[in-house]
């Protein structure tokens, strides 16, 4: 292997493990953002919506959940694209990464602390994703992926007896109501942004960003497309 391409093979790993590093904190700092767009969509909620209307909230969820991934995805593919960019300028030519990169990334990765699993959810990324992956594209990869929200159990008991006892009894059970919605929602979130709480391997919206962000810079420097880290 000739210097030069050893050089670009460096940059690139090196370029690959700062993106993983800075999608993980850049979910990190906008997951707040998320819950209360969570929180808001359970206070618009009418008492009878939260009491028996599990499908709407469960799609309402989802769509927040997909609009918010898709943001973050963009993000993290123009932060990638400029600063792989910057990575490859000094390397002269046009060298294309060795194609037995693929290899020994894949063997790395299962060691790198918190990116073992990106290789279950790289071999989902569709294989012509690039960095001008628009929104719709991701929105759909989303919503036919294995990530997928449980049916939500509202756990609304009660708001029919409190009717029989008064207003401020219906407030109490709305208010209960309401904070047990907003906790599931918040709960379940974790669990698709991170995988809290889940076994491991389990893929989440955090795991596919780093993956397709690794995708795209495997298609920009013309690595090879069936060579999927294990």
């Amino acid at each position: 292997m000739s210097y030069q391409l050893l050089d670009a093979e460096l940059r690139f790993l090196a370029w690959r493990d700062a993106q993983f590093a800075a999608i993980s904190a850049q979910l990190e700092e906008a997951f707040p953002a998320l819950l209360e767009d969570l929180s808001a969509q359970t206070a618009r909620s009418s008492l009878v919506r939260i009491a028996t209307s599990t499908f709407a909230q469960k799609k309402a969820a989802e769509e927040a959940v997909r609009r918010w991934a898709a943001q973050q995805l963009e993000q993290a593919l123009i932060r990638a694209e400029a600063e792989l960019e910057g990575a490859m300028l000094q390397v002269p030519g046009q060298l294309a990464i060795d194609s037995t990169l693929w290899d020994r990334v894949s063997a790395a990765l299962p060691a790198m602390a918190g990116v073992g699993l990106i290789g279950a959810s790289f071999a989902a990324i569709p294989a012509v994703i690039s960095f001008a992956t628009v929104s719709s594209t991701v929105l759909f990869f989303w919503s036919t992926s294995a990530i997928s929200w449980p049916l939500l159990a509202i756990g609304a008991a009660g708001l029919g007896v409190a009717t029989f006892t008064g207003s401020r009894s219906v407030e109490l059970a709305h208010q209960k109501a309401r904070a047990g919605l907003r906790a599931r929602l918040h709960r379940e979130a974790g669990r698709q942004v991170f995988a809290l709480g889940l076994k491991p391997g389990t893929r989440c919206i955090l795991n596919d960003i780093q993956a397709a962000v690794l995708r795209a810079g495997q298609n920009r420097l013309g690595g090879s497309a069936d060579a999927v880290p294990a």
